[in-house]
């Protein structure tokens, strides 16, 4: 950092600063010089270190040892509530015609998966969008061993912010399942013995300039569908998920299992129940899903909608190149 920060004069940092409203806008000003390309994270940074910390001349102080005390006796551990993944406000729940998204695994999403979602938003006009889970992918960051020709973990996050932001741009109220990979951050620090206190709550990590206020994140989302019966959303089942649903009384709508595209329907005496899995919005060619170049199930692409409480799937059709057609079949 300290070499990068040699390369620029404080003249030139400031100047960028001044020029622009932002330090995303700033860093790409300073990168555009040809000597190196600056992230944001560092330009904020640079930022206080030339706008907070002076020498009592009021000159710039150009070291790092005190900016980097200040930072440290800034610092304020954060106290972990049950709250901290809660939507900042009540939105007015509306069940009758449902998005359900299934594991897109940013930043190793498919390329047109948003243009997929779109298309089908543009259909449906959805009253709710849920989210089955596994919206980022954590591949460095994973329990097993990873692919060392793959992103490190910092570019990767960065990467899959930028594909959920505009996920977010396009579906500001969204409702997300815990999810074996969302919360991969979680376990490496519980099986690492590093106390919540020390880590970030899903929408600072995926959201650092504020946004993302209306995601909210749970174990499972129970709705109550138009016609009065309960709907269970969720990542995943301990078991066969149609068992599940004949245990728990009502239906249930799954991820997880990317080779998985159906719904199946049981009857009792007294109740129909049915479960849906909604396949996957991943890129199969990625790198990060070689492990299952020899399952034999490979990855279903496309999602699911729940229409006045009956459920649907709608295939993402792909083209001999592995790019969506273009075409939403059954509407």
């Amino acid at each position: 950092m300290s070499r990068l920060r040699k390369l620029f004069t404080n003249d030139e940092v400031l100047a960028a600063i001044d020029s622009t409203k932002t330090d995303k806008a700033a860093a790409a000003v300073i990168s555009e010089l040809g000597r190196g390309d600056i992230s944001k994270q560092l330009m904020r940074y640079w930022r206080r270190q030339l706008r907070e910390v002076t020498k009592r001349d009021g000159t710039p102080y150009q070291g790092t040892t005190v900016l980097d005390r200040k930072i440290r006796n800034d610092v304020v551990l954060r106290t972990p509530a049950k709250t901290d993944d809660d939507r900042d406000e009540v939105v007015k729940v509306n069940n009758r015609r449902i998005l359900c998204i299934p594991d897109q695994h940013a930043p190793y999403h498919h390329p047109d998966a948003l243009d997929f979602l779109a298309a089908v938003a543009a259909k449906i006009k959805p009253t709710r969008v849920i989210n089955l889970g596994d919206e980022t992918d954590g591949h460095a960051l994973s329990m097993h061993d990873s692919d060392p020709s793959l992103d490190s973990a910092g570019v990767e996050l960065s990467k899959a912010r930028t594909w959920l932001q505009a996920l977010e741009r396009m579906f500001p109220v969204m409702d997300i399942c815990h999810s074996n990979h969302g919360s991969l951050i979680y376990r490496r620090a519980f099986k690492s013995g590093i106390p919540t206190e020390y880590i970030k709550s899903y929408r600072e990590i995926l959201f650092p300039d504020g946004q993302g206020l209306g995601w909210e994140w749970k174990g499972r989302h129970v709705v109550t569908l138009p016609n009065g019966e309960k709907c269970i959303f969720q990542h995943q089942s301990a078991g066969d998920t149609l068992n599940n649903a004949a245990h728990e009384r009502c239906s249930i709508v799954e991820g997880h299992e990317h080779g998985k595209f159906e719904i199946q329907y049981r009857s009792s005496t007294t109740a129909l129940y049915w479960s849906m899995i909604s396949g996957c919005l991943i890129d199969p060619k990625a790198l990060a899903f070689a492990y299952g170049r020899l399952f034999p199930k490979k990855p279903l692409l496309g999602c699911s909608v729940i229409l006045d409480s009956i459920p649907r799937l709608i295939p993402m059709e792909l083209n001999t190149v592995g790019r969506w057609t273009g075409k939403l079949n059954g509407f």
